[in-house]
């Protein structure tokens, strides 16, 4: 690793260095973010900051925030079963259904709290802003780790304008329509925006047992926004979108290490057992053997009205006011096998509404500030049902009386409602034309209501989409193998804080300032879904606070050719809600923890030189040393598992102080290259390279050693031919040409103790591309 950070470095002072020529040179672009809820240069945020711009993501082929990804540092999102793994600086909640990400999305500042949300959120927007580090003051509680920010394309009042882009990706056989117009109906008072995009992937994983290629996407997504200029300073924005996804295997997990590690007894196991005798391959490749029947649903639907007043000749007000809905439905083969061992489905379903008032300073205000209102209300539901076909050769003897109920199934089931309410703040006053202050405040209240239950079941078909509960007086027999207690249990859990920050910024000059920040974070508590016992102390957990501390530069050097910005941070966290794996006799569940504490500190650092209109350089790096602190309550490992039961202990856990957390590798970054060559006076060729890498880190939160991912490197590139002012393009995308294989998550396979389902990242996209802008 130490001569990855030589490298950079030296590459990094290589390019300041040169960067300083006789002649003039380009300037690299002005970047407008709104991470203050304001319109502000980023140079002028004290927040380490990201931004993707929406023509970045069309040209890149960026189609989620997981694509997105990729090329941040500090950043990793995953898809996981019931959620996916969204992580910043090592921070982040994992697969449980019961809770909010730690890492929010917001878009149109919309809170979009669960991960299956945003499916189709990076479709026609201005830009995105990757946040590092908590956003509590102007985001809310639940921006603890960091936050994405989405910021759609608006109607435009003056002009038609719009694009069309058709793409294929000859890997996954997958065709891209997307296209967007808008325009005014009455020029300078009344315009409108409609954008739409359509998607089929055949697939980039091979079943060999259904022939069918996984995970089999098509993904439908509409949004119409209407722009009303009542007057000078008042405006009402008005936006519906609905998006709808159906899949086959969209969580396409295979077998892996099988045979196992040799403490492991292949003859006690099921998944395992059946590949070795049906010579079915167990590496992580693109290959898969799986049951049929697999499937994902998603559709998902928002409506916001913003009524806005321009802070001009006097405060600025905003009301904004959204209401959302969305459903989830997924069912998985996870035995990894084609027979039917281990099979679960899940669905989800979520209502949301919120309202937002904000006051803002006049321009040109000494006194900068800010002052708003927040209220959200949600419900939402999480089912899963987990089948056990392998535990029919089980019921026999002392389990005899459940063999009539065969296959058996655990059914699980979480309502839970959400009422919560703040009020924030934030002021900035200038000491003198170069050093301010800003302080800000929110006060956050959250109170949450759940019903979580779970029994055992008879399972009606292969994925427990329909079950039978078992007669009570067979419940306990059915414990002693599933784990599940049948029960309901009631909780009622109100959390509130008070949230400070400070932050204090020195300009040196026009082009250089510098910025040091304290902000104190929290996230209120809730329910697990997966909660087993029915112990009603076990339901809920508690909330997670933050006491974060950031420092940096951001500058603008030799005559605006070079951008370098620059952030040292550490953050240490309290009762960290952690996804933690737990094993029974015949299921793994990942359930909720409260850790004692998580410390994460590093370095960021983006640079970009422009030594001409035709070239563009850069790099960005991140170093992080994030490690738990008192976590004595960890998750074992199932090696751990086995040694434990071999023993006779009633309870696995394994001691993580001092280790780091899930997807926190040392270091991340990228380098990046822009190229363009004017051909004749009408036409110009484009060329784009981008070298990700990252090094090792765990993707499962017990730290076993047989799922950790290695280090990679992944290469993109873009070459475009097409107009001289952008008006057309054709071009020909390459993502990871090196087909880097990677895991997104992996977990331990049931009943086959030693061997894991993994789920592989999307490998090598090769892509055609044609855009037309107008």
């Amino acid at each position: 690793m130490n001569s990855v950070k030589n490298m950079l470095l030296k590459s990094a002072t290589a390019l300041i260095i040169v960067g300083a020529p006789s002649v003039a040179m380009a300037q690299v672009e002005e970047i407008v973010v709104t991470a203050q809820k304001r319109e502000q240069s980023i140079r002028d945020v004290p927040i380490s900051i990201s931004v993707v711009t929406g023509e970045d993501i069309r040209e890149r082929q960026l189609s989620g925030i997981d694509s997105l990804a990729n090329s941040v540092p500090n950043v990793f999102v995953s898809k996981g079963s019931v959620s996916d793994n969204i992580y910043i600086r090592g921070i982040g909640s994992g697969s449980n259904a019961g809770y909010e990400q730690a890492v929010a999305t917001f878009v149109d500042g919309v809170f979009h709290g669960r991960s299956r949300y945003t499916q189709s959120a990076l479709v026609d927007v201005e830009r995105v802003e990757v946040l590092r580090g908590p956003q509590t003051i102007y985001f809310g509680n639940n921006a603890i780790g960091g936050a994405f920010s989405v910021t759609t394309k608006k109607p435009n009042l003056r002009k038609i304008d719009g694009y069309a882009l058709a793409s294929y990706e000859f890997e996954g056989k997958q065709p891209v329509f997307e296209a967007a117009i808008g325009g005014p109906i009455i020029e300078d008072k009344l315009a409108i925006r409609i954008t739409g995009r359509y998607s089929h992937l055949d697939g980039y994983i091979k079943n060999d047992n259904t022939g069918q290629n996984n995970s089999n996407v098509k993904d439908r997504f509409i949004r119409g926004s209407l722009l009303w200029q009542m007057s000078p300073e008042w405006s009402t924005l008005i936006k519906a979108e609905y998006g709808k996804q159906d899949s086959i295997a969209p969580f396409a997990v295979q077998l892996t290490d099988c045979p196992p590690d040799p403490a492991f007894s292949t003859a006690a196991t099921f998944s395992c057992g059946y590949a070795l005798a049906t010579k079915q391959e167990s590496k992580l490749d693109y290959h898969r053997a799986n049951e049929a029947g697999e499937f994902g649903k998603v559709t998902g639907s928002e409506y916001v009205i913003k009524i806005e007043r321009e802070n001009v000749d006097g405060p600025g007000l905003v009301a904004q006011a959204s209401y959302s809905k969305s459903n989830f439905q997924l069912t998985a083969d996870s035995d990894g096998v084609p027979a039917s061992f281990f099979n679960f489905n899940t669905d989800e379903g979520l209502r949301q509404s919120t309202v937002e008032i904000r006051l803002t300073s006049p321009v040109g205000s000494k006194l900068e500030y800010i002052a708003g209102v927040y209220y959200l209300h949600s419900k939402s539901n999480v089912g899963t049902t987990l089948n056990f076909p392998f535990a029919n050769v089980l019921l026999a003897g002392p389990l005899a009386a459940l063999a009539p109920f065969a296959p058996l199934a655990g059914d699980i089931d979480l309502d839970q409602k959400e009422n919560a309410l703040s009020a924030f703040g934030s002021a900035t006053y200038p000491f003198t034309n170069n050093l301010s202050l800003t302080v800000g405040l929110r006060y956050t209240e959250s109170k949450k209501s759940g019903t979580q239950s779970a029994t055992n079941a008879q399972a009606l078909d292969t994925y427990g989409l329909k079950v039978t509960r078992l007669p009570a007086a067979l419940q306990p027999v059915a414990r002693f193998l599933t784990g599940f207690a049948d029960h309901t249990t009631n909780a009622n859990i109100s959390d509130d804080g008070f949230l400070p920050s400070v932050s204090l910024q020195y300009k040196a000059n026009r082009d250089v300032s510098f910025y040091a920040k304290y902000t104190k974070g929290f996230k209120a508590g809730g329910f697990d879904a997966v909660e087993l016992t029915g112990i009603a102390s076990r339901l809920a957990y508690a909330p997670e606070k933050v006491n974060a501390f950031e420092a940096g530069i951001k500058s603008v050097l030799f005559d605006r050719a070079v951008s370098f910005n620059l952030s040292i941070f550490r953050s240490d966290y309290k009762d960290l809600q952690q996804s933690v794996t737990q094993f029974t006799a015949t299921s793994a569940f990942i359930s909720v923890t409260n850790v004692g504490g998580l410390q994460t500190q590093g370095i960021e650092a983006d640079l970009v030189w422009r030594p001409s209109e035709r070239f563009e350089f850069g790099s960005d790096f991140a170093l992080l040393d994030a490690t738990y602190r008192n976590y004595s309550n960890g998750g074992c490992t199932a090696l751990q598992a086995l040694r434990a039961k071999q023993a006779n202990q009633a309870a696995c856990l394994q001691d993580l102080s001092g280790q780091s957390p899930p997807f926190a590798p040392k270091y991340t970054g990228n380098v990046h290259a822009n190229f363009n060559q004017p051909l004749n006076s009408s036409l110009k060729l484009t060329a784009s390279a981008v070298v990700a890498f990252s090094g090792s880190y765990d993707v499962s939160p017990d730290k076993d050693p047989v799922t950790r991912q290695k280090a990679w490197q992944k290469i993109n590139l873009r070459l475009g031919i097409g107009d001289i002012d952008d008006k057309w393009t054709l071009a020909f995308v390459g993502t990871n040409l090196a087909n880097e294989k990677i895991t997104g998550t992996a977990i331990g396979v049931v009943a086959s103790a030693g061997s894991y389902s993994r789920d592989i990242l999307r490998g090598r996209m090769l892509s055609v591309q044609a855009q037309y802008k107008f």
